[in-house]
């Protein structure tokens, strides 16, 4: 089970969305001490959980971009797969679904192990677009102490929030794992600095979304090798890994065809085209074929120390 609601602050300290003044909380909701805004409790589906989205209250973000900006050469996918070719021990997707109903993929759970032998259960984690709560969960059954679970809607938040507008002081996480979500930024590169803003200095990004997939849901911006480059930089990121997710004939089986029923025997399939370019041209063709056409694409970036770069 997910830490309780009330317990949230205990975790981390919250920030007001509209203005960053520290929010106070209280039994009928959350209170903003600098602008007095209050952040009713909702119902999500599965109970009352704290408010901190201000849908009806835009406001105004400037951001400053260096021109020109030269996107990185494709041929940056050729440094990565560090944790695609990584051996060790984690379940497998099925134990994942089964146990917790969540699909984390291998090089999700490389990193995380990482994270646990680098910092220890002590390491404050987020897990951002949580859905169910089964990242959260799977994080706490290894041994973390400090994950908190937000999403926009979900019944398995523990607080509703906006990525464009964290409701988290600076410097707050260790990690933010955010999977299958990258599409649905309407802002990503406000999302990514805001991000970048929650973690700590060498703090982790594991994130995930729609490269080849289909437009589903409110999906936005689908993601590039490219385009994932552009936005770690322009949040003060360092991208250290990608990888690709469920290819090309899972996606157009589930998406164009509409076969989503035999995504079992699109994945079968993908496996063994895969295998066949490999032995026919090479792996690493057949990695740059698989970042070309991917479902989804995966990164691990990690935030710019400060100190290092003056």
């Amino acid at each position: 089970m997910l830490h309780e609601t009330e317990g949230v602050q205990d975790l981390i300290e919250l920030r007001c969305p509209l203005d960053g003044g520290k929010v106070r909380s209280g039994p009928d909701g959350h209170t903003c001490s600098s602008c007095d805004m209050r952040f009713p409790m909702v119902d999500a589906g599965g109970g009352k959980v704290p408010d901190l989205r201000c849908l009806n209250l835009p406001s105004q973000v400037t951001m400053k971009f260096e021109v020109p900006q030269v996107p990185a050469p494709f041929e940056i996918t050729n440094q990565f797969g560090t944790a695609t070719r990584a051996e060790f021990a984690c379940p497998t997707r099925e134990e994942m679904r089964r146990n917790y109903g969540t699909k984390l993929q291998k090089e999700v759970l490389y990193y995380i192990s990482e994270l646990m032998r680098d910092v220890g259960p002590d390491a404050h984690i987020l897990d951002l677009g949580c859905a169910n709560g089964g990242t959260a969960r799977f994080l706490q059954d290894s041994g973390f102490k400090h994950v908190v679970a937000v999403d926009f809607l979900s019944s398995g938040a523990q607080l509703l929030a906006d990525v464009h507008r964290l409701p988290f002081e600076n410097a707050t996480f260790d990690m933010i794992v955010t999977t299958a979500t990258l599409e649905h930024f309407y802002n990503p590169f406000v999302a990514f600095v805001e991000m970048g803003r929650c973690l700590k200095d060498r703090g982790r990004l594991v994130a995930s979304g729609s490269f080849w997939e289909r437009w589903h849901g409110n999906s936005c911006f689908h993601m590039t090798p490219g385009g994932i480059d552009q936005l770690c930089l322009c949040a003060g990121l360092e991208l250290y890994d990608m990888w690709s997710g469920w290819g090309f004939i899972p996606s157009v089986a589930g998406g164009a065809l509409n076969l989503g029923r035999f995504r079992r025997l699109g994945y079968k399939c993908q496996s063994l085209f895969d295998a066949l370019l490999s032995w026919k041209s090479g792996e690493e063709v057949a990695k740059l074929h698989r970042y070309r056409t991917s479902g989804s694409l995966g990164l691990y970036a990690r935030k710019t120390n400060r100190a290092e770069k003056n």
